[in-house]
């Protein structure tokens, strides 16, 4: 469906995120794109507009056992998960958390520690060594 001639084009409606870092931030909107504004003066940093389904390629690579076809790391999409696990676990229990990224435990919380191994979910558990 096009644009009856004499009308304005109408600006596309997205729902996107806004990440702060240490250094700057980053907008995305939607999954395709994102910005980066880095430093005190925020320069406008790093983009990037890539088309494609990256649960698609995920299943692909699955099914292929290809991963140098994945488009990034799995260990980024383990680290990326880990952070909504987090949240959630946060929200759930009504308190921060302090997570150690080097064990991947939450310290001295043990109610935490059990909400992230998934003991919540039988029979969907996940072994302690796999």
């Amino acid at each position: 469906m096009g644009v009856a001639q004499g009308q304005k084009k109408q600006p596309r409606n997205a729902v996107g995120n806004i990440f702060y870092g240490s250094k700057g931030y980053m907008a995305m909107d939607g999954y395709d794109s994102h910005k980066t504004w880095l430093g005190e003066a925020q320069e406008p940093s790093p983009h990037l507009t890539q088309a494609g389904n990256n649960w698609a390629n995920f299943i692909e690579c699955v099914r292929s056992r290809k991963k140098e076809n994945l488009n990034a790391p799995i260990e980024e999409g383990h680290i990326s998960c880990a952070l909504v696990h987090l949240a959630n676990a946060s929200y759930r229990l009504g308190r921060s958390l302090h997570f150690d990224p080097e064990t991947e435990q939450v310290i001295g919380d043990d109610e935490a520690n059990q909400m992230l191994r998934g003991t919540y979910r039988e029979p969907y558990v996940v072994p302690e060594k796999v």
